[in-house]
């Protein structure tokens, strides 16, 4: 398994892709990715099990989630839309951080198969197609369109999502609502100082309860989740856009400059002024 250091050119980015039968290990990014099976059926390995797409079926993939997919045929190429996003992008989109639960919220509960004959896998293809015909066509207006079909699928998604959570709950599973409120003010509110008690007293839970419905909603700690938002956030600003380095640090959320220099060396392996410094290089 590997990192993928997934270069995003824009926040947004739909790429049709046609891939073969050969094996790879397992890679894992930054980014959001959401699979469109367009063409003959694939293989989708995740950490836990495999999954067999076939044509019209959408796979959802979380931030750091390791996964690989390929042909299940020499003779038949896979062809997918491969949609990535970077989680900052929902701050323009009215309640956008709630549409982002589905890829933070439903690890170990949810599959990652969006099936083909879900009505919402429809609408998914649909958008994803008339995405990449916007950009295609380059037509006057064509990433605004193509913002616009983006918000529908994560509409999609999070419609999909919000049954198998009833359907999980009818059927005695119960994930705790009040701890999914807690994922969704987290994820509003992580460039802002977040206390844990406060989080703890929205859970409705004892203290040791409440880490452990974190981790297993999540796969990771409180403290965790939040850096791991900030950091992602601050890749961008890095990668995007001309800010001091002390800017970024304090805008995402972290009140120390050694401790964000720490903190994204430990999560990249390099300084933020290094990494900045190979993005430049790589764009010149």
């Amino acid at each position: 398994m590997y990192y993928d250091d997934v270069r995003l050119e824009r926040e947004l980015n739909f790429v049709q892709k046609i891939g073969a039968l050969t094996e790879h290990d397992m890679h894992l990014h930054d980014a959001l990715e959401v699979s469109i099976l367009l063409e003959n059926d694939a293989k989708y390995r995740l950490v836990d099990r495999d999954y067999y797409g076939k044509p019209g079926d959408v796979f959802v993939f979380r931030p750091f989630e390791p996964h690989y997919n390929l042909a299940q045929s020499t003779e038949k190429p896979v062809k997918w839309i491969m949609l990535l996003f970077s989680p900052s992008i929902v701050k323009f989109i009215p309640e956008g951080s709630r549409l982002l639960q589905p890829f933070y919220t439903a690890a170990g509960r949810f599959s990652p198969l969006i099936p083909a004959q879900s009505p919402y896998a429809g609408l998914i293809h649909a958008a994803a197609k008339q995405a990449v015909a916007e950009e295609e066509r380059k037509l006057p207006g064509w990433q605004a369109k193509q913002y616009l079909y983006f918000v529908d699928i994560l509409v999609s998604i999070f419609r999909y999502y919000l049954e198998g959570f009833r359907e999980v709950s009818s059927l005695g599973g119960k994930p705790n609502e009040a701890m999914i409120r807690v994922i969704e003010f987290v994820l509003s509110h992580f460039t802002e100082e977040i206390e844990m008690d406060q989080l703890i007293v929205m859970s409705n839970m004892r203290k040791t309860m409440f880490f452990k419905q974190f981790k297993e909603l999540t796969s990771l700690s409180p403290n965790e989740f939040i850096s791991r938002l900030r950091l992602q956030s601050a890749l961008y600003y890095l990668d995007h856009t001309d800010k001091s380095i002390t800017e970024i640090a304090y805008e995402c959320g972290f009140h120390s400059l050694s401790y964000f220099n720490k903190q994204f060396k430990r999560f990249r392996g390099i300084a933020p002024r290094e990494h900045r410094a190979k993005c430049k290089a790589r764009n010149e």
